[in-house]
């Protein structure tokens, strides 16, 4: 048991350090815990964090505000927009904590509306909980999204939109709905959405 729980230490010591997350301030090091602990109990290589945060850290240049709050999120606006990767070797985006979802089945939290960037709901997933129109390209998702949910509370409507000179309505949903492909009329084009 000690063994383990040494090993376990010694490989959050390395993962912390390999992505630089060894800081000295208390935010720092409570992300850092975090992250070694997410890293470890998902199996993660000492590589395989490194290349998360080389996403995230891309994500965050381009999407200035953002705050990593896991190994594979980012989160703006005190939370209520966040993006997620699919963790090394998985082909959908979701939470360590989050139990993973059956092939072609959604997997947006409850008030929450969620973009896919791949179809069957696979690929970056970003998703919001809070009333608001989002140009996509401010999150490097225009024209990448082929699958949706929304969870959002009963009735809550979410737009989506392609610009060609004017915002063009592609798809209307109404929670609870989801797609696991937009078809090809629509896939890829999606460059803005109005949240409820």
């Amino acid at each position: 048991m000690r063994t383990t729980v040494k090993i376990a230490a010694t490989a959050a010591a390395g993962i912390l350090a390999a992505v630089g997350l060894a800081g000295t301030s208390s935010a720092q090091s409570t992300l850092g815990q975090t992250i070694a602990a997410q890293a470890a109990q998902a199996g993660l290589s000492k590589g395989d964090v490194a290349a998360l945060q080389q996403r995230m850290d891309r994500q965050m240049a381009l999407t200035p505000g953002g705050k990593q709050i896991a190994v594979n999120q980012v989160a703006w606006r005190d939370g209520k927009a966040v993006m997620t990767w699919p963790l090394p070797g998985e082909t959908r985006a979701r939470a360590v904590n989050e139990p993973a979802a059956a092939l072609g089945s959604p997997n947006c939290s409850y008030l929450w509306t969620c973009l896919y960037e791949h179809d069957q709901y696979n690929g970056r997933r970003l998703t919001w909980s809070d009333c608001n129109f989002e140009q996509l390209s401010n999150w490097g998702f225009q024209d990448r999204a082929t699958s949706w949910h929304n969870n959002q509370s009963r009735g809550a409507v979410t737009r989506v939109y392609n610009w060609v000179g004017h915002w063009e309505q592609l798809w209307a949903s109404t929670a609870p709905s989801s797609s696991s492909n937009v078809g090809g009329w629509a896939n890829d084009k999606a460059d803005a959405l109005q949240v409820c």
